[in-house]
């Protein structure tokens, strides 16, 4: 069902999934994805083990509000901020009037997701971290990527000519999808599906404000380990795009009540069924959610 959440500041798009009377999750996309980034299986999915699911277009995305953008050399001011961002998810479970949830976020959605965390840790049962960028510093010394796979990565990505006609600027996209998906297979109805969202609900460009707002955060580390609920991090192997699977690893080790899911040969995004499977199968390990082989059918869940 979709519902239209109205913060007094922006309209946020949200589409949700199960029975409002259960226990919450929210997702939340990265930089320029829109809702549907959050697989429709995957969802539905979640909804059949007993949760009522979100997922939602963030401000500056899809169907919500959109502000200018803060090009380069634009003397344009951000905006908002990434708590203003983070104040959206309490605006979400305030318009559901859900007291908590499980937070769900992907890169940029994982930033939000931690901001939220800090900032509401009452509303806050657990964190799926996905994809996420690292800031939480802390005392933990970070490697740079090997310069020649980011001098790829960003070859690919910025090669995106990001042309306003769908026909003319899909092969751009799927170029860096394809490139994003690592060594998985490139499943292409996901990708168009995906690529055709982008095109129905904005001007084509890249996601200067949802960029520019994850500049000049500060170090999080502290308030991070502090918190008492756990904090579970999934990473593709190959992602390079938010850090690196070393830093990630590195963060992990060094914060309480946190453990790391890899997904082998993953790049950071995910048009694959087969790897939002092994997320799914993730969150159920995590929640102790026991499946039979056919992974429909739930023989026991968590006592929330």
């Amino acid at each position: 069902m979709i519902e239209t959440v109205n913060t007094g500041k922006v309209e946020l798009w949200s589409e949700n999934f199960g029975d409002k009377n259960n226990q919450c999750i929210v997702l939340i996309a990265g930089a320029m994805a829109p809702a549907v980034f959050w697989d429709t299986d995957f969802c539905n999915k979640l909804s059949s083990l007993g949760y009522f699911v979100i997922r939602f277009d963030n401000r500056d995305m899809g169907y919500s509000t959109h502000f200018p953008p803060c090009r380069p050399d634009s003397n344009t001011d951000m905006p908002y901020n990434i708590n203003d961002m983070a104040d959206d998810v309490n605006s979400i479970l305030e318009h559901y009037k859900k007291d908590k949830a499980i937070i769900v976020g992907h890169s940029l959605g994982s930033v939000v997701a931690q901001i939220f965390a800090i900032n509401y840790p009452e509303k806050c049962e657990r964190l799926f971290l996905i994809s996420s960028p690292i800031i939480a510093k802390g005392q933990n010394k970070y490697i740079e990527t090997d310069t020649e796979i980011t001098q790829e990565m960003w070859q690919v990505l910025m090669s995106n000519k990001m042309y306003q006609d769908y026909e003319r600027g899909k092969e751009e996209f799927f170029r860096a999808w394809k490139y994003l998906n690592g060594a998985w297979e490139l499943d292409e109805e996901m990708a168009e599906e995906y690529t055709k969202r982008l095109y129905e609900t904005e001007y084509i460009e890249p996601a200067y404000n949802h960029t520019k707002v994850q500049e000049n955060i500060p170090d999080i580390y502290k308030k991070l380990n502090d918190l008492q609920f756990s904090k579970h991090f999934i990473y593709g192997e190959l992602d390079y795009l938010a850090s690196n699977l070393p830093n990630i690893k590195t963060l992990v080790n060094s914060l309480d009540n946190t453990d790391l899911t890899i997904l082998p040969n993953a790049g950071h995004l995910f048009f694959n069924k087969e790897l939002w499977d092994k997320i799914f199968n993730t969150f159920c390990e995590k929640q102790k959610v026991i499946l039979t082989s056919d992974t429909s059918v739930i023989l026991s869940l968590q006592i929330h």
